[in-house]
């Protein structure tokens, strides 16, 4: 995995693909509409670039244009383009039931997430009806550092993409690391010794998590699983002699209907 400097400055390095994806980066679950001078003061890109673009994208179906305001939103071949990856994710059909029972005994979301660059992005989650006030939806996104998901991932990924992770996340979040790089520390000692980690209120205030790293990759990704709770009435006791054991034997009999 390049550094993003390193990537741009590779003889290999597509930047027209690069800024085309950059331009779909720029949506969110609150940033759904955007126009061309929006891309434009956001990416650092040239009015004309940008034009051509958004024009391209509209004809690929990647990107909406609505003619009465001239903004652009995402478009169905999104959806058709990330399918097929969530559709290798057999975990997602094997662990169902068991991940809604631990929701509803918990009253909280289970999730599976993976990495996305330096994020965590989730691509499962079951919650019951009681559910708390999080409910990430797939595609949606956290930071490694300082969420249970988010250091679970980082545990499992392979020692050399792992170092890799961590110099990024140091150089490109440095406030951040230098916040939370003791907790990662920590969570990586509750893996190896608990089989999971927890983390309450360095995300926010109101939550409590705790997470199991998947122990082998599928189709080539680190997964991780979450359980995450109000904080409020929720003790470290709660998370270490009760939830915690109940996400690793949920985690550990999808590795075994798996195969692992």
């Amino acid at each position: 995995m390049l550094d993003p400097a390193d990537l741009i400055n590779h003889p290999q390095y597509a930047s027209t693909l690069a800024n085309g994806l950059s331009i779909l980066g720029c949506f969110s679950a609150t940033t759904t509409s955007l126009g061309n001078k929006d891309f434009s003061d956001r990416l650092g890109m040239a009015r004309p670039t940008v034009s051509r673009l958004t024009f391209t994208l509209v004809g690929l179906g990647y990107l909406r244009r609505d003619p009465h305001t001239s903004k652009y939103a995402l478009g169905p071949a999104v959806l058709s383009l990330g399918y097929p990856l969530l559709s290798q994710l057999m975990l997602r059909q094997v662990g169902t039931h068991e991940m809604l029972k631990l929701a509803e005994y918990a009253k909280g979301p289970v999730s599976v997430g993976t990495r996305d660059r330096l994020q965590a992005v989730y691509v499962e989650t079951i919650h019951s009806r009681e559910s708390n006030e999080t409910r990430p939806g797939i595609g949606s996104t956290r930071p490694l550092l300082r969420t249970a998901m988010g250091r679970a991932i980082l545990y499992g990924l392979p020692q050399a993409e792992r170092e890799s992770v961590l110099r990024q996340l140091e150089r490109h979040l440095p406030q951040e690391w230098a916040q939370h790089r003791e907790g990662v520390t920590q969570a990586f000692e509750d893996i190896d010794k608990h089989g999971f980690c927890s983390v309450a209120g360095a995300w926010r205030s109101s939550l409590a998590a705790v997470a199991v790293p998947l122990g082998t990759p599928i189709n080539g990704m680190s997964l991780a699983f979450n359980l995450t709770v109000p904080s409020h009435g929720t003790t470290s006791q709660d998370l270490y002699d009760d939830l915690g054991p109940r996400l690793l034997a949920l985690v550990q009999g999808i590795e075994a209907m798996l195969g692992e």
